[in-house]
């Protein structure tokens, strides 16, 4: 007979040997069996129990699989769980078509003409960690207002952004504009980088609720279209030497300003590389002639706030007490809200005061951001620059009941003290 050894290395003498086990990567059988010392013997499954936990287990799997499909686009092939969900949105009220004065129409096109002298800095607006909306002012990396305006923007560029819907059929229009503009990307440069190099990309932002979007883009739950540029490998010929940014290339990252998307020109493949990827419509007619589809419209103000209201009742969804993906949803609502105050301010400003009144403030910052749906320091800086009356009284009130710091301290940047218990 065998003398095996128990879970806690004692010997034993039950006829039990230590004989590996296939299930157990190698462990004894002694080793299996042995409960850890202080607690009771469970035997294992009858033969007839493991089969009906089988089953059972088999079929929850098989559900789950049919209920969210392996999604191709996400890396990893995960179970493609969502992000984000859509509440009921606010229905949007019916604007008057109106046509455009000769003189608007000419001021547009005159801008959209000087986009040849746009900067770097023009067509880097939606790139990085900041949130920046051009009219409202400067974003920190929290999404803090920091009450300064954004430095670097050529005036063409912050005026097109100002006018706002009414240039959106302009700017479509010049997706295809091949005129050249001052800045140029250096690929010889960018090769001798570390972890450097130069490709052309397609992809492009949307929300992952919008139907349109997800039609046109094919969006991933991360509410991005596919690449077509292999991971990791730069595809860009040896014999370019640079590459000049177009007027469409600048057209294209101020439609994203306008309707609150990353469409970014000039960008990099992950945080950790300094290589460059270049998303231009110029030169891909896919990546043109989605952006046109999705936004073309003899209404475009009409057009643009179903959109933002559509934006603004996404929410994330939690994964895993994580706000790592919640984020997602909290973004479009916050980047929504700059837009509509500015844009729409007679249909924002009840449509703010309520969402203000419902805001849970206690001091749990995990807890307010799952009950109200979003950050609420982030929603109060997306209005902080408003003077409207209406919506500093409605923050008033917010600030006697607030608790949590992020909160208190966006209330201050808006203008608005707690008042002293």
């Amino acid at each position: 007979m065998t003398v095996g050894r128990t879970g806690d290395g004692r010997p034993r003498t039950d006829g039990v040997g230590d004989e590996p086990c296939r299930r157990t990567n190698g462990c004894t059988k002694a080793a299996v069996l042995a409960p850890p010392q202080g607690q009771a013997f469970r035997p294992p499954l009858r033969e007839p129990e493991r089969y009906v936990a089988m089953r059972i287990l088999s079929t929850l799997a098989l559900i789950s699989l049919l209920a969210f499909p392996v999604c191709a686009q996400d890396e990893e092939r995960e179970v493609a769980l969502p992000f984000v969900s859509l509440v009921q949105p606010p229905k949007a009220p019916k604007l008057e078509l109106t046509p455009l004065s000769e003189e608007r129409i000419q001021e547009i096109e005159k801008l959209i003409g000087e986009l040849t002298k746009a900067t770097r800095k023009d067509v880097e607006i939606n790139s990085g960690y900041d949130s920046d909306f051009v009219p409202t002012g400067k974003f920190g990396t929290l999404g803090d207002w920091t009450g300064k305006p954004v430095e670097g923007i050529s005036d063409p560029v912050r005026r097109l952004v100002e006018i706002g819907p009414d240039a959106l059929p302009y700017l479509l229009n010049a997706l295809d504009d091949d005129s050249r503009t001052e800045i140029v990307i250096d690929c010889v440069e960018t090769r001798m980088a570390i972890a450097g190099g130069m490709a052309f990309d397609v992809r492009t932002h949307g929300n992952p609720v919008n139907p349109t979007e997800i039609r046109i883009l094919q969006l991933s739950r991360y509410g991005y279209s596919p690449s077509i540029r292999p991971k990791n490998e730069f595809s860009l010929p040896e014999d370019l030497e640079s590459y000049r940014v177009k007027v469409g290339d600048v057209a294209y990252v101020i439609i994203g300003q306008i309707v609150g998307r990353n469409y970014i020109c000039l960008g990099s493949p992950h945080v950790k590389s300094l290589g460059v990827l270049v998303v231009s419509p110029v030169r891909s007619k896919k990546l043109r002639q989605q952006i046109q589809n999705i936004w073309k419209t003899k209404n475009p103000k009409q057009k643009l706030l179903e959109s933002l209201l559509l934006d603004f009742s996404t929410r994330g969804i939690l994964q895993w007490d994580s706000l790592d993906f919640w984020d997602i949803g909290n973004d479009f609502q916050i980047e929504s809200t700059k837009r509509l105050l500015y844009y729409y301010p007679d249909v924002a400003v009840p449509l703010l005061v309520e969402r203000i009144g419902e805001l849970q403030a206690s001091d749990d910052f995990m807890a307010d951001c799952v009950h109200n749906g979003l950050r609420s320091d982030n929603f109060v800086d997306s209005i902080a620059w408003s003077k409207n009356e209406t919506i500093k009284t409605a923050l008033a009130k917010l600030a006697k009941n607030a608790k949590e710091n992020y909160l208190i301290q966006s209330l201050q940047r808006a203008g608005v003290e707690k008042p002293k218990q």
